[in-house]
């Protein structure tokens, strides 16, 4: 049985004590040498290139203790920061700020349906129906 090493050491301090934290959000990724890790947002620290839309993280390993970096796609840069990683800021004139990184009118399920909303009344239809063998097996039978 051997030791493992563990490094405790994040590239930022913590804002907050252990106890009042809250919630413990755990990210996993992998590593080169001892592929998959856990780690806490406060473990990783992310760069993000002036677009916004790519960039780079670092860590740590918490097991072998080599340093890791990653390229970030756009979908890993937005589950990074809405995870609480840290943007790298280099210098004021880079600063970045995280609510500008994405434009809100980009929705990544593409455009909505046109027509009425759909409402507390189509939602009790629904279920009288789903409970309605008949009509199950009439709308199966359409198909």
């Amino acid at each position: 049985m051997g030791v493992v090493p563990f490094c405790t050491a994040s590239l930022k301090p913590s804002p907050h004590s252990a106890d009042s934290s809250g919630e413990m959000t755990t990210i996993r990724t992998t590593c080169p040498r001892c592929g998959e890790v856990d780690m806490g947002p406060e473990s990783i620290l992310l760069s993000v290139r002036q677009n916004g839309r790519e960039g780079s993280y670092r860590f740590t390993c918490p097991s072998c203790a080599d340093d890791v970096e990653k390229r970030a796609d756009r979908k890993i840069v937005a589950l990074l920061v809405s995870a609480g990683v840290d943007i790298d800021q280099h210098s004021e004139s880079e600063r970045i700020d995280p609510e500008t990184l994405f434009d809100a009118a980009e929705d990544p399920r593409g455009s909505l349906p046109t027509g009425p909303a759909f409402s507390i009344d189509d939602v009790i239809e629904f279920h009288f129906m789903l409970e309605d063998d008949h009509y199950i097996q009439e709308f199966l039978t359409k198909q």
